[in-house]
């Protein structure tokens, strides 16, 4: 797999440059650990993704129906169904939140740094940043809780 990975790297490297010795050689050694960091960033991914597809399988086997009640053909009544606990899905929204409120204060950031600000609009976009970036830790650190 890593001899195909370094094959298919060296000719649709979408327009990377492969790395290089200074004779021009190219470097198999730094591309095969790229490949083995790769290989670990999607087992982490796949097994985060399986942890959240069973959560929410649970879900939906547990809240048929309108999702808050269950009926019972036998008992003829309906049963309330709390709302399961989910971790992972809870962890998973909580990142996806903190990352997106770092995407806005980048921005915010880099139109600070190219000058697009002027006055007081610097100060106040500043604070803007610093508090997005507050945001997005306490996201992550309720999330972890």
């Amino acid at each position: 797999m890593k001899q195909k990975f370094i094959e298919w790297f060296t000719k649709n490297n979408n327009g990377c440059s492969p790395a290089m010795e200074d004779d021009r050689s190219f470097v198999y050694e730094m591309t095969q650990h790229m490949f083995e960091a790769y290989q670990a960033g999607v087992a982490e991914g796949e097994a985060r993704c399986a942890v959240l597809a069973a959560e929410n399988a649970g879900l939906k086997e547990a809240c048929g129906g309108d999702g808050s009640y269950r009926d019972c053909p036998a008992c003829a009544h309906s049963e309330y169904i709390e709302a399961p606990d989910t971790p992972a899905t809870d962890a998973f929204l909580a990142e996806m939140r903190a990352q997106g409120v770092e995407m806005l204060t980048t921005k915010l950031q880099q139109l600070i740094d190219e000058g697009n600000f002027e006055g007081d609009e610097v100060g106040l976009i500043a604070g803007a940043v610093y508090t997005g970036a507050d945001i997005a830790a306490q996201l992550r650190q309720e999330a972890a809780q």
